[in-house]
């Protein structure tokens, strides 16, 4: 509680009687603060898997682009598809959460597949291409001295 005064001629003062909260006011501030608690807490879960549908959004799809002469082109439109169908969900506010996570999961386990599968392709690639053939041949070797 503060309680300003002036001495001159002419008085005047602050009491937080009058122009601060009661006790009722703070009170009822924070059952309102409280009865809004979850809303906020799945709103803002909300965000924060939006924000994560859309880096891995753009990350897989950077990642189509940069692998595309490894990918099978079926399985790549499909993992586009996939990842437009995210971005719905997350744009859309009438979806949950949780209905956001299993899009976002599916995503994710589709584009480690896709991924894998590109590796694979381009280790194959490396290893035909390095050794000509995989036909082992002897030789003998001399040393010239």
């Amino acid at each position: 509680v503060a309680v300003v005064s002036s001495q001159s001629s002419g008085s005047s003062g602050i009491n937080a009687e009058y122009g601060g909260l009661s006790n009722d006011q703070i009170e009822n501030m924070v059952r309102e603060a409280e009865k809004y608690a979850e809303a906020d807490k799945v709103r803002k879960e909300k965000v924060e898997l939006k924000n994560q549908a859309e880096s891995v959004a753009n990350d897989t799809e950077s990642k189509i682009d940069e692998f595309r002469e490894q990918l099978n082109a079926d399985e790549a439109q499909k993992m586009k598809d996939n990842i437009a169908e995210l971005r719905e969900i997350a744009n859309d506010d009438e979806k949950s959460a949780d209905e956001l996570r299993e899009k976002l999961n599916e995503v994710q386990q589709s584009s480690l597949k896709l991924f894998e599968m590109a590796y694979k392709q381009n280790m194959a690639n490396n290893t035909t291409n390095e050794g000509g053939d995989s036909t082992t041949h002897d030789a003998e070797y001399k040393d010239a001295k």
